[in-house]
């Protein structure tokens, strides 16, 4: 019987396991690594939907006053996270609109490629 290269078929079948298995991990990791980000990125676009709203509440109670022509049309880009938000007040229809006496506040927050919106009436 012949047993020469035994040894070495041996170890080019552990190598591959080997190598297959740090392969997969690192698969698994860097796919994680993607999906925290966009939590990430979700989560700061729901805060930057809320502070919209919460400043369009503030305006509209006018302790806090803009542009003078459409003080309820505004849009913050940069809160210093990468974050940034759009928030309008709306009529009963939806349509935008730049008047507090309508019934509806429509903020959308923005971070990266992830956008998350709120709508409240009053």
């Amino acid at each position: 019987m012949n047993n020469q290269g035994i040894a070495l078929l041996i170890t080019m079948l552990l190598l591959g396991t080997i190598i297959s298995t740090a392969l997969g991990v690192t698969i698994l990791t860097t796919s994680q690594i993607g999906v925290t980000r966009l939590v990430d990125d979700s989560i700061s676009a729901v805060f930057a939907a809320d502070s919209g709203a919460e400043k369009m509440f503030v305006v509209c109670s006018g302790k806090l006053s803009l542009d003078p022509e459409f003080p309820a049309i505004f849009t913050n880009t940069d809160m210093g996270n990468g974050a940034g938000y759009t928030v309008f007040m709306a009529d009963a229809s939806g349509t935008e609109t730049g008047d507090c006496s309508d019934p509806i506040v429509k903020s959308t927050g923005n971070r990266g490629s992830v956008q998350r919106s709120f709508q409240a009436s009053y």
